[in-house]
């Protein structure tokens, strides 16, 4: 099990997204989950799913996602396509029927962690074998994204736990039926229409991680500006998860500059305060 993975994931679709070449829907749709994710901070993940845009395309939307979700601590994933999570760079990649398997992906991408997107029990041992990090399963309800799928129910959130690892349930989900989703094993659960299409998000945000388990966060301000995190998180963690490579910062905690050789045995606490100087050498 992941204990770090988020709780509560928002899916994108076509619509959320916008058609090939419209990639300022994507950033508009970037700014309006970064408001949610500014509550939620570590028990959100934003997936970036389309079938519409062209791998550059995706990118620019990625890295626009990136950038707005990064001040926050919620995860960016990307779905298929290994190469724009690295650039991006995202926290994990999900893949799907035909698409690489957990083994591929971590050639492409050996820093990321991968989820694979599973229909079946039968789906779920086969990517649990092969390594996946966490499974993606659905759709468990009835749900207008996939109209002619029929719903697996509660049994195929059984069967994907019952390997030990960590299930996100989709397809159909509400705050209300959350509760049932973590009581069959679910780790977390994520939802497309019932958060991209809610009147307020940031508020449908709030109402499923009020179902779900609460996750465990540390309180950090890092540059003056609130972050939270995981606990246990060591600096070093703290700039790769800000995209910081530790040879061109500086860093600070607490008033005190961490050596580069220990970033990664500085482990923050609640409350702690980190200041980071990025510089840019020339010539």
């Amino acid at each position: 099990m992941i204990a770090t993975l988020p709780r509560l994931h928002a899916v994108t679709d076509d619509r959320v997204l916008g058609e090939a070449g419209g990639e300022g829907r994507a950033v508009a749709a970037a700014s309006l989950m970064a408001a949610a994710a500014a509550a939620a901070g570590a028990a959100l993940a934003v997936h970036l799913r389309t079938r519409a845009l062209t791998g550059a395309g995706l990118l620019r939307a990625a890295r626009s996602f990136a950038a707005a979700l990064g001040p926050t601590g919620a995860w960016l994933v990307v779905n298929d396509r290994a190469d724009v999570a690295r650039a991006a760079p995202a926290r994990a990649v999900v893949t799907g029927r035909g698409g690489l398997s957990a083994r591929d992906v971590r050639r492409v991408a050996p820093a990321l962690l991968v989820g694979r997107s599973v229909h079946s029990g039968t789906e779920a041992r086969a990517a649990e074998a092969e390594g996946a990090d966490f499974l993606v399963a659905g759709p468990i309800y009835p749900t207008a994204s996939h109209p002619a799928t029929p719903a697996a129910g509660l049994d195929l959130v059984r069967h994907a736990a019952a390997g030990g690892g960590a299930v996100i349930a989709i397809g159909g989900l509400t705050p209300e039926r959350t509760p049932d989703v973590v009581a069959a094993g679910g780790w977390g659960v994520a939802a497309i229409r019932a958060l991209w299409d809610a009147p307020d998000p940031a508020a449908a945000v709030r109402a499923f991680l009020a179902a779900l388990p609460a996750s465990d966060a540390i309180s950090l301000l890092v540059n003056g500006e609130p972050r939270r995190a995981r606990p246990g998180t060591t600096v070093a963690e703290l700039l790769r998860d800000l995209a910081l490579d530790p040879r061109a910062v500086v860093v600070e905690h607490n008033r005190r500059v961490v050596r580069r050789d220990a970033l990664e045995a500085t482990a923050l606490a609640d409350g702690d305060a980190v200041e980071l100087v990025h510089f840019v050498g020339g010539g």
